[in-house]
C-alpha cells in the first residue's frame, strides 16, 4: 500500500476494499514489499538489522529451552509463538540475503554486457516466490500471536499466578510484541484484514493440540491436566470452550485489526511533508545502493503501480 492511498482515500474507504478476494492470497504483486524497508535505511543497515533480530530472538529461544530442561516447554503458546517468530526472522533473512544476491548478479551480467535493461529488470524466481508467501503468511500469524500472547499474559495469566517480573518474562510477553511493532513500523510488509484467517487457522491448531494433549493424557510442567488453567477440559469445560471461542473470535481478529491500522499510522507517518524525504525511494534503493550503481541510469522511473522485480517489456 502507498503512501497516496491513505492520503487521497478515507479510512472507511480503506476498510471497504480490504474485503475483496485478491486480498486474501500470499502470492506478492509486488514482492519487494516484503523485502525492503518503508524508509530510506541503507540495505547494508537493514541487512544487519534481520541478521541481529534472528540472533536475539534465537539467543532467548536457547535460554528457555535451558531454563525449562524439558522439551515441554513447547507446550505453551507463548514459547510457540516465539519459536515462530525466530522461524520468521530466519525466513526474512534468508530472502533479503537471496534477493541482494539476485539484484547484484543481474547488475554484474549488466556491467559486462551480457543482460539488457529488460533482463536487468527481474523476476524473483519462484523459489524465492515462494519463500517470500511464506515470509507474509509468518508475519500475518506472529503479529497476531505476539499481540495476543501480550494480552492474555498480561490480564489473565500474570494476575492469577503471579508470576515474577524476570527479564525472560517481560521478553517472553511482553518485548515480542515490541518487536512486532518495530518491524511493522520499520518494514514495507502490508498488512491486509483478511489475513486474520491464518491467524485463526493457527489458534484453531493450537486448540486441536490442546485438546488432543488432554485425551492422550499428558501433564504441564506441574503434573497438572491441562496446559493452561483456564483450558482445563476436564474441571471447567465451560470455561474452556468460552476461552477458545473469545480468542478464536474476538481476540486473534481484534490484535490483526491493530496491526492493520498500525501499518495505515506508517503511511500515514510517511505522508507527512517532514518524513516524505526519509521514505524509501525504490528504483533508488535497489537499482542504486543494492545494486551497486552502475545500472540507475539505465533504469527509468517507475510508475508507483509497477513493482520493482518486473521485467519491462511484457504485458
Amino acid at each position: 500500500m502507498h503512501s497516496c492511498e491513505v492520503m487521497g482515500a478515507s479510512w472507511t474507504h480503506l476498510w471497504r476494499e480490504e474485503f475483496r478476494v485478491h486480498k486474501l492470497h500470499l502470492l506478492p504483486s509486488e514482492p519487494e514489499l516484503l523485502l525492503q524497508p518503508r524508509w530510506d535505511i541503507p540495505p547494508l543497515l537493514w541487512l544487519l538489522y534481520r541478521c541481529f533480530m534472528l540472533v536475539y530472538t534465537v539467543s532467548w529461544l536457547i535460554y528457555t529451552a535451558l531454563l525449562f530442561n524439558t522439551p515441554k516447554f513447547l507446550i505453551f503458546l507463548s514459547h510457540i509463538s516465539y519459536s515462530l517468530m525466530v522461524i520468521y526472522y530466519l525466513v526474512a533473512l534468508n530472502n533479503l540475503a537471496w534477493a541482494f544476491l539476485e539484484v547484484r548478479c543481474s547488475s554484474h551480467r549488466m556491467k559486462r554486457g551480457v543482460s539488457t535493461e529488460c533482463d536487468t529488470l527481474l523476476s524473483p524466481p519462484v523459489a524465492l516466490t515462494a519463500a517470500l508467501c511464506l515470509q507474509w503468511f509468518l508475519h500475518s500469524v506472529v503479529g497476531c500471536c505476539s499481540l495476543t500472547v501480550s494480552l492474555l499474559y498480561w490480564t489473565i495469566i500474570h494476575p492469577s499466578d503471579q508470576h515474577s517480573l524476570t527479564a525472560f518474562n517481560i521478553n517472553i510477553h511482553f518485548i515480542n510484541s515490541i518487536q512486532t511493532a518495530v518491524d511493522l513500523l520499520l518494514s514495507s510488509t502490508p498488512v491486509h484484514l483478511t489475513h486474520f484467517f491464518y491467524a485463526v487457522l493457527a489458534g484453531v491448531l493450537y486448540v486441536i493440540f490442546a485438546v488432543v494433549y488432554w485425551l492422550l493424557g499428558c501433564t504441564n510442567l506441574f503434573g497438572q491436566p491441562y496446559i493452561y488453567s483456564i483450558l482445563d477440559f476436564s474441571g471447567c469445560p465451560l470455561v474452556a470452550t468460552l476461552c477458545i471461542l473469545g480468542v478464536c473470535l474476538l481476540c486473534l481478529p481484534s490484535c490483526h485489526f491493530v496491526l492493520w491500522n498500525m501499518q495505515l499510522l506508517r503511511e500515514w507517518m510517511v505522508s507527512r511533508e517532514k518524513a516524505r524525504r526519509m521514505a524509501l525511494n525504490r528504483e533508488v534503493w535497489w537499482w542504486v545502493k543494492v545494486s551497486g550503481g552502475a545500472t540507475f541510469d539505465l533504469v527509468p522511473s517507475l510508475d508507483p503501480a509497477d513493482s520493482v522485480f518486473e521485467p519491462r517489456g511484457q504485458p
